[in-house]
């Protein structure tokens, strides 16, 4: 079977936000504290999960979701996503001795989660309109009023969703005219950046209708800073596969940018357990957390690409915990 041309600069993108996010995730675990003190840390929430999730609407294609039954595409994204998802989150269960539930197997990988519903709003909506616009129209303003869409992050990942299909059919923008403002945009609302403002933090959720305008200029200030700084990121790499096409490191991140997904469910389980170790443990301040963290991460995503080849050998394994269906 003749393999699928992959887009290199997507690749490096997603290995490279894969990295930050493991990064994230272990300096975090280790002292949460202190983690909020590194500006690295605080400032990458800002447009790491919203840059995967507008990586993905890059790909989407309206016209091929009209011609099938909602019921099959929803199926086959259920299949990708979220089998692994429970798999993973199962074997965390086992492994730390926890009763599963049902909540928290969707919370647990949270983004897998809104990214099934996203593409199943998504496929609803096109049997009811035509017009490709509408539709992301139509699905960002019914996920950011309907209640409950806070339910892992629907209603703030959505418009980014949108905003990747607007990228693939408007990449003449990806130039150094239209991303230098970008990026100055991005840096100048940096500065007024703090992890209250991260949805972690303050969720899309309306308690009353006073509560609308205040929650409202929080989104849309999170929406412009990660737009920015996803676009950034994006022409980096645009710029790196352009100019260091050949450069092995490059061309490694590249190759290893195809199975972001499996170190996604994969280094959660890692994480679990460096958290686990460093509750009981406090971290101290006499050695350098940054330094630490980073050599951890790297690990951590070595060692999930090394399951996950051995995973890949298994015809079962492949799809149920990898998602290669």
């Amino acid at each position: 079977m003749k393999a699928k041309n992959r887009i290199e600069w997507i690749d490096l993108c997603k290995i490279i936000t894969m990295l930050i996010v493991c990064y994230d995730h272990t300096i975090q675990s280790i002292a949460p504290e202190e983690a909020l003190k590194k500006q690295f840390f605080v400032g990458s929430i800002s447009f790491h999960m919203p840059l995967f999730m507008l990586l993905s609407g890059y790909f989407i294609n309206l016209e091929k979701i009209r011609t099938n039954k909602i019921s099959f595409f929803c199926f086959l994204k259920f299949k990708h996503l979220m089998i692994p998802a429970f798999s993973w989150y199962l074997i965390q269960c086992c492994l730390f001795r926890e009763i599963p539930g049902v909540k928290a197997s969707l919370e647990s990988y949270w983004f897998l989660s809104c990214l099934f519903f996203s593409f199943c709003i998504l496929a609803f909506i096109t049997k009811v309109t035509t017009n490709n616009l509408m539709v992301f129209i139509a699905a960002c303003i019914i996920t950011y009023f309907t209640p409950y869409c806070y339910f892992v992050k629907i209603n703030f990942l959505m418009p980014f969703l949108a905003m990747g299909y607007w990228l693939n059919k408007q990449s003449k923008y990806l130039n150094w005219k239209f991303i230098l403002p970008i990026l100055l945009i991005y840096i100048i609302l940096y500065q007024h950046w703090t992890f209250e403002d991260s949805v972690y933090i303050s969720p899309i959720r309306f308690h009353n209708f006073s509560s609308i305008i205040p929650i409202s200029y929080i989104a849309i200030f999170r929406f412009v800073i990660a737009v920015t700084g996803s676009l950034s990121i994006i022409y980096g790499c645009i710029l790196l596969t352009k100019y260091f096409k050949d450069n092995i490191i490059i061309k490694k991140l590249i190759h290893y940018g195809k199975y972001t997904l499996c170190i996604y469910t994969i280094h959660f389980v890692f994480i679990k357990f460096l958290k686990s170790i460093f509750d009981k443990h406090l971290w101290s301040n006499e050695y350098p957390l940054v330094l630490f963290s980073i050599l951890i991460s790297a690990l951590i995503v070595i060692l999930t690409l090394s399951i996950a080849s051995l995973l890949r050998y298994n015809y079962y394994t492949r799809k149920i915990l990898l998602g290669e269906f």
